[in-house]
């Protein structure tokens, strides 16, 4: 496999589960304001250790995570400013701050904006680990402990968290901590962030944490089948995304955010809820009227007179008021369906029509 394409699938391996569970408690925002401030917790630790290579790099932009969601937190809780406001005050000034402290003080670093932003996975290749004589990206095993870690976490954790995700005040009254989960939940999401900067970068970042969650909650309302769905989506769109920017030579991480958000535009239209399903659905409703109408129509006259007026296939259509072309439709679908009969230049019901007939009778109570 491809040292870029397998550090990519690490990186939705690891966020698409955690994002499934910010979407579900509504901070979606909140992994973006995260994955934007663990810079400024990196800018700080490396100018302690001036070491890029430094694991403490990794521990300050965690630190930092926990930071932000903390002074988020203690800024809501006052009441003065909604949550999405105070993300809005706390996001842009870290993030500031740590633009202004590169700029100013790390001209000279290999630690830039525009790389942390937009990353370049193409390079992953570069630094690698050999294990077993195979020489595997050091990013992909960052990425890979990661998946393990939240794995584990999810698993061991799974009922706490689904209780505390869906009703919070009920999980602190039957004794979930449901603040040291939230805690752990977003250091995870820092480390995770931080841990696939150089790689992928902050924007690919945030698209994994919520395009692939937000597309399969359209589809599902299990917890379970979500996080697999949203793990499922985020490694396909992976490798659509690789296989187009390698053909059409353009950036990685941009073609796979794209792709996370066409097919989560392509959700949006054509799932249960979707436009082109609802549109679909209510034509089918339609449709379906119209041959219960029409049964309708030639039970109830012909229960009178088997061959009257009503039921003729000329006059029909002015007595139901539809044209040639609608009764001929409606017809054809019903004498496919074995429902209906012609008999000369008359409708009949079949035995199953009769039977249908009777059945839509007494569900209109007529």
């Amino acid at each position: 496999m491809d040292d870029a394409l397998l550090v990519l699938l690490m990186t939705a391996a690891a966020c698409a589960p955690l994002g499934v569970f910010l979407i579900l408690r509504r901070l979606s925002m909140m992994a973006d304001a995260i994955s934007h401030t663990v810079l400024l917790g990196i800018v700080l630790a490396f100018f302690l250790t001036h070491d890029l290579g430094s694991p403490w790099l990794l521990f300050g932009a965690a630190l930092m995570g926990v930071i932000t969601v903390s002074l988020v937190e203690l800024l809501g809780k006052t009441s003065l400013v909604k949550y999405d406001d105070a993300i809005g005050v706390i996001f842009p000034l870290l993030f500031a701050l740590a633009v202004i402290l590169i700029s100013k003080y790390a001209g000279n670093a290999h630690l830039d904006t525009d790389m942390v932003l937009m990353g370049e996975v193409i390079y992953a290749g570069l630094n690698t680990v050999e294990i077993g004589g195979m020489e595997i990206p050091a990013a992909a095993l960052k990425m890979g402990a990661l998946v393990t870690l939240i794995a584990a976490f999810i698993a061991v954790f799974y009922k706490e968290l689904k209780v505390s995700t869906f009703d919070g005040e009920y999980a602190r009254l039957i004794g979930v901590p449901t603040g040291i989960l939230f805690y752990a939940m977003m250091s995870l999401t820092s480390l995770t962030t931080v841990a696939a900067f150089d790689a992928v970068g902050a924007i690919l970042v945030i698209s994994f944490f919520i395009a692939p969650g937000a597309t399969a909650l359209l589809f599902t309302k299990h917890l379970s089948h979500t996080l697999l769905l949203a793990l499922l989506v985020s490694m396909v769109n992976s490798v659509i995304g690789y296989t187009l920017a390698v053909h059409t030579n353009a950036s990685i991480a941009g073609l796979c955010a794209v792709m996370n958000m066409l097919i989560y535009l392509l959700a949006l239209l054509t799932g249960p809820k979707g436009a082109i399903t609802t549109y679909i659905r209510r034509w089918q409703s339609i449709r379906q009227m119209q041959r219960d109408l029409f049964l309708l129509h030639i039970g109830r006259h012909t229960a009178e007179c088997m061959e009257s007026a009503e039921n003729h296939a000329a006059e029909i259509g002015d007595h139901l008021k539809w044209d040639e072309n609608k009764v001929r439709r409606v017809s054809c679908a019903l004498i496919e369906r074995r429902l209906l009969r012609c008999e000369g230049s008359y409708y009949l019901l079949t035995d199953a029509g009769a039977a249908q007939y009777a059945a839509l009778c007494k569900r209109y109570f007529l």
